[in-house]
């Protein structure tokens, strides 16, 4: 699962790059959740359009910066990832917990933040 967390990342930043948005969406089972937290609040997202989301990024993101913390796996049997990367030139992070079907991810929570 290690590499699958690796190569999502890969193919996010590529996404966003390249404005592909499939290649983020080529990572997810058909029916699969995604949330983040929006203010004090827990959003349920469509996979497609958190994908649309992040292609927004593009002019802001910079995509040649970004580092993988750290990629666990966690006691429930899902998986937990830490990214660093750089928004209007400023740190930023993201909290991914990820569940997995096979090759494919099924359930996606993920937080953001800067450092300051």
């Amino acid at each position: 699962m290690k590499k699958l967390i690796e190569k999502y990342w890969e193919d996010m930043i590529i996404g966003i790059t390249t404005q592909d948005k499939t290649k983020i969406t080529q990572h997810f089972a058909p029916k699969a959740t995604y949330k983040c937290r929006i203010a004090s609040d827990m959003m349920d997202i469509v996979v497609d359009d958190m994908a649309t989301s992040c292609l927004g990024y593009k002019d802001f993101l910079d995509c040649s910066k970004y580092t993988i913390d750290r990629i666990d796996k966690l006691a429930d049997g899902s998986w937990h990832s830490v990214i660093t990367s750089s928004v209007n030139k400023k740190p930023y992070f993201t909290a991914s917990y990820f569940k997995f079907k096979g090759d494919k991810i099924i359930k996606l929570v993920e937080y953001y933040g800067d450092f300051e």
